[in-house]
Order: C-alpha cells, then sequence, then structure tokens
C-alpha cells in the first residue's frame, strides 16, 4: 500500500498530464483520466456557473471541438493535496491558462488567459486515480475578441 506521500506524488503527476493531454490534444488519454460521471463545473470569475457535465465524454467531445486549430498552454502549481483515504484524494491547484485561437470568423475570441483555481476530488477505481469531481473558480479571465476586418 502506497503512503501519502506516494499518493500525493501520483495525483500530481496525473494533473500534469491533464494539462500536458490538454496542450497536445492527446483527447484518448485526456478522456481516460475521468471517473465514470464525474462532476464537472466551470465557473466565471463572479461566481457563477459557465459549464457544467455529468458526463466525461460530453466533455471531452466539447473541449476538442472548442480548442480545434488552437494553441494553448495550461499550468498548475501551488499543490493542496488531501489524502483522504486510500481511495480518496481532495486536491486544490493554482492555475492558468492562455489560448490563442486560428483567424476566422468562427465565433471564439482571439485569444484567452484566465488563472483560478481547481477544486478536486480524485477517486480509486480499478487500480487508477481518476478525477471524480471538478470545481474551477477563475478569479480573473481575460478574453481578448478578434478585430474585425474592415
Amino acid at each position: 500500500m502506497k503512503n501519502t506521500f506516494e499518493i500525493a506524488q501520483e495525483i500530481g503527476q496525473l494533473k500534469a498530464r491533464y494539462c500536458r493531454y490538454v496542450d497536445t490534444k492527446d483527447w484518448a488519454a485526456f478522456a481516460n483520466l475521468f471517473a465514470q460521471n464525474p462532476e464537472l463545473r466551470f465557473y466565471d470569475e463572479n461566481g457563477g456557473l459557465v459549464a457544467g457535465f455529468d458526463a466525461a465524454e460530453e466533455f471531452v467531445a466539447l473541449t476538442k471541438a472548442y480548442l480545434t486549430g488552437t494553441k494553448t498552454i495550461h499550468q498548475v502549481h501551488n499543490a493542496e493535496i488531501d489524502v483522504v483515504s486510500e481511495r480518496e484524494v481532495r486536491a486544490i491547484w493554482s492555475m492558468e491558462d492562455y489560448l490563442l485561437f486560428p483567424e476566422g470568423d468562427d465565433g471564439r475570441p482571439a485569444s484567452m488567459r484566465g488563472f483560478g483555481h481547481y477544486h478536486e476530488t480524485w477517486k480509486l477505481e480499478a487500480g487508477e486515480w481518476k478525477i471524480a469531481k471538478i470545481e474551477l473558480r477563475r478569479t480573473i479571465l481575460e478574453i481578448k475578441p478578434k478585430e474585425n476586418a474592415a
């Protein structure tokens, strides 16, 4: 059985992969990080719910579609990891992301830069740690609209 330090290290590595998988568009590996029926909620700087999902497939599909053609970087740091039990971990991560969208009139902005905190619950399922719950609470979100070509 792993000790709490080893479990915390494993969760940290998995969260790093979460970021890398989004940035490299490795959607199969990204989808594999989630529990069967995760609770995924995303809030703006004012605490308003922006999006919510109760199925990983739906969240991954929407993320893949929204980020098509986009250059991204996602970073997490300042981990607060609480090993609740040998089967459950709660974590809070400071986060920053930066997205550069392709040119064109597709309804997406030119860029987006955000900061905030991920509040997560990870659960051990069939011997693997999976994300059971995410609440991303934004503290800053800067959206730059595309300039109109005139």
